[in-house]
């Protein structure tokens, strides 16, 4: 995996997502997997909805992208930090499943990326948005999956040198 895309977990907008707690839960884990392994992260905020949520703040410390566009590589700011990393494997999580994470996940398809989509890191307001979402981005050839799994198939073997690290993320 080349990069973490974690999109719009703001404050405003969190609080109106079923099940919110379990995907804020999971996505921590994923980030400060990401982090151990050395992975670039970017952050996103739409305009508009607030700073992101304590619990991603708490342990990304990266400077949010801010965009007016759904589609994160809409906005000229973040497309030119994602350039730089250039990416063929990307991972997104975040908010809401059916708008902007779907529309950025066709666009990095569009790109020519390969696009993982931990499921259980995502959220909409309305379940059937996500559910929807989900159909719609396995016909686009998104590559579905969790944040543990995710974790485990980039860490591959019990023998990485940092596996006790991870193990302790994974469980915390």
């Amino acid at each position: 995996m080349d990069c973490l895309i974690v999109i719009d977990f703001q404050e405003r907008l969190a609080r109106h997502i079923e099940n919110i707690d379990e995907i804020l839960k999971n996505s921590v884990k994923l980030v400060e997997a990401f982090k151990v392994f050395g992975i670039p992260i970017l952050l996103t905020e739409q305009e508009k909805l607030g700073g992101t949520v304590e619990e991603i703040r708490e342990v990304l410390e990266v400077e949010p992208i801010k965009k007016k566009s759904f589609s994160c590589l809409g906005s000229l700011d973040f497309y030119k930090e994602f350039k730089k990393i250039n990416p063929k494997r990307v991972a997104l999580i975040g908010i809401e499943t059916h708008i902007c994470v779907l529309q950025t996940a066709i666009d990095l398809i569009k790109e020519g990326c390969e696009v993982y989509v931990a499921i259980d890191c995502t959220g909409s307001r309305r379940s059937f948005d996500k559910e929807i979402a989900i159909m719609r981005m396995m016909q686009e050839g998104v590559k579905l999956s969790t944040a543990e799994s995710l974790i485990y198939e980039i860490m591959r073997t019990a023998e990485f040198e940092r596996f006790k690290e991870i193990l302790n993320i994974v469980k915390g």
